[in-house]
């Protein structure tokens, strides 16, 4: 359910116009890009956990969460051409995809350090 609800968060945020004038300094970095980095790497980290029962390897869940994401990223700035004040911005998928990375990489770490994968009782998940 969660990660139903974090998809339409991104989707409504990524379409919702802009109350902000575009500024061009801001188009490879500014303040966009670490909400795309923070967001798009919580999702993909989601969209991992939940897929992690059915997948092989925490491995392919990160491949398929980081995927998942950047996909989401892709679609939602093409989508973001028909509204007023915003526009496709190849850095906001970027950011999006390092962020993705990062928390994958981060979350099968500590699923490594848990030893969650030997685990039959998954409440032992340091995180809900």
């Amino acid at each position: 359910m969660l990660v139903y609800v974090s998809t339409l968060v991104l989707v409504v945020a990524g379409l919702v116009p802009s109350p902000f004038e575009r500024r061009s300094e801001w188009e490879r970095v500014g303040p966009d890009k670490f909400l795309h980095l923070v967001g798009h790497g919580v999702y993909a980290m989601l969209v991992a956990d939940v897929v992690a029962s059915d997948v092989s390897s925490d491995r392919s869940a990160a491949v398929l969460g980081v995927g998942v994401s950047t996909l989401l990223s892709l679609v939602t700035g093409r989508l973001q051409n028909a509204v007023p004040g915003r526009a496709f911005e190849l850095a906001d998928v970027v950011a999006g995809l390092v962020g993705s990375v990062l928390c994958t990489y981060w979350w099968c770490a500590i699923r490594r350090d848990a030893d969650v994968d030997n685990c039959p009782d998954r409440r032992k998940r340091p995180w809900p």
